[in-house]
């Protein structure tokens, strides 16, 4: 590996664990937090994961400590793991406490992916507007003096509708609203009004060609830019709630092409779908952009997103599995944690592991970093 990307590596890392690791305690406070509500015992609330480095304090009932692996925290509940006869433990609670205990952790996910999305969409507002990406040599663009980066605003007063980013799933339709409406106008003159990269509007009168097989009306190349505009609460809650909806409605889907990846073809590596590697990539790249903050808080509510959707798939060790197994253990009246349980959690993290190593190994094949 090269210097460079070394040095990417070395960024990329240590950012993600950043957006990563109070995302999942946040998740693990949810557990605790409600836990301590209904009267069920918290043993030890931990920042990482074992072997454990440091007690950072306690109060009457829990241990706080700090733990060698940095990816993350746990909380430890009386009972969760083994047989218990204290009337306080999580195995001995009644089934609604457990399930609201098991639920809150999926419930601070969605509400700390609302409030991020609320942030973005109140300070920055982005939207995806049409921008000129190149200019052909001798084109009617280049004649009347367009630019690279110039965004496009209307053809003959004509402006078209800028979707917000927050609207997941919302296909840029103004850049193609666009080519379209220059393809239709081949061979007239048409008032353009455009604005460069300051925002400064101009107004442009331009001649189109009649377009040919490899040459459009214009001689520009259209393409879609992020802009920031001006924001109100109420407009940020509205695509706080929706922007949530639809990130995690995307995600399932990807769940599903997942799964009938490994189905049907678990030598190839689904397509749009990222583990760690690819992960900790985009963060990268991300981090260098002129918008980095406002996309490094988008992406953590889209990973908030994805934490609580993968977290409340029935499949244990995850919250949903653990969710079936304490139904199921009501249906049939199991008391304690018995040797099934123990391995249902047992063969979970071990499928879970390989599935992480498994789609790892396709972000690594598919490169990524300098």
């Amino acid at each position: 590996m090269s210097l460079e990307g070394l040095l990417f590596w070395a960024g990329a890392i240590p950012l993600l664990l950043l957006i990563l690791v109070p995302l999942v305690l946040i998740h693990e406070l949810g557990h605790f937090i409600v836990a301590r509500i209904v009267k069920i015992r918290v043993l030890e609330f931990g920042l990482g994961f074992p072997p454990r480095a440091k007690i950072l304090g306690h109060d009457h009932e829990t241990e706080y400590t700090l733990n060698w692996l940095p990816i993350g925290g746990f909380v430890r509940l009386e009972g969760e793991e083994e047989n218990s006869d204290d009337p306080r433990a999580f195995t001995n609670a009644p089934l609604r406490k457990q399930l609201v205990v098991l639920v809150a952790g999926v419930a601070m996910n969605v509400v700390t992916a609302m409030f991020l999305l609320f942030v973005v969409a109140w300070a920055f507002n982005p939207i995806s507007v049409p921008t000129i990406d190149s200019v052909s040599a001798g084109s009617p663009a280049e004649t009347v003096g367009l630019h690279v980066g110039d965004q496009l605003v209307s053809i003959d007063g004509r402006t078209y509708a800028a979707p917000s980013v927050l609207e997941f799933g919302s296909e840029p339709v103004n850049g193609t609203q666009w080519r379209s409406d220059l393809l239709s106008h081949g061979g007239k003159t048409v008032t353009l009004v455009v604005a460069d990269s300051s925002g400064r509007q101009r107004t442009v009168v331009v001649t189109l060609r009649v377009p040919k097989a490899n040459e459009g009306a214009l001689g520009v190349q259209v393409g879609t830019t992020l802009v920031n505009s001006p924001g109100n609460p109420v407009q940020a809650a509205s695509l706080a709630v929706n922007g949530t909806g639809k990130a995690m409605s995307l995600i399932l889907v990807a769940l599903g092409d997942i799964g009938k990846q490994i189905a049907t073809n678990p030598t190839s590596g689904p397509q749009g779908v990222q583990g760690p590697v690819g992960i900790a990539s985009d963060v990268g790249h991300v981090a260098s952009q002129p918008n980095a903050i406002m996309l490094l808080l988008l992406m953590m509510a889209i990973i908030s997103a994805n934490l609580a959707l993968v977290n409340v798939l029935p499949f244990p060790p995850l919250d949903g599995g653990k969710i079936v197994i304490m139904v199921l253990k009501r249906v049939f009246k199991a008391e304690g944690v018995g040797r099934v349980e123990t391995f249902a959690y047992l063969a979970g993290f071990a499928f879970l592991i390989a599935f992480i190593g498994w789609i790892t190994f396709f972000d690594i094949v598919r490169g990524g970093a300098p």
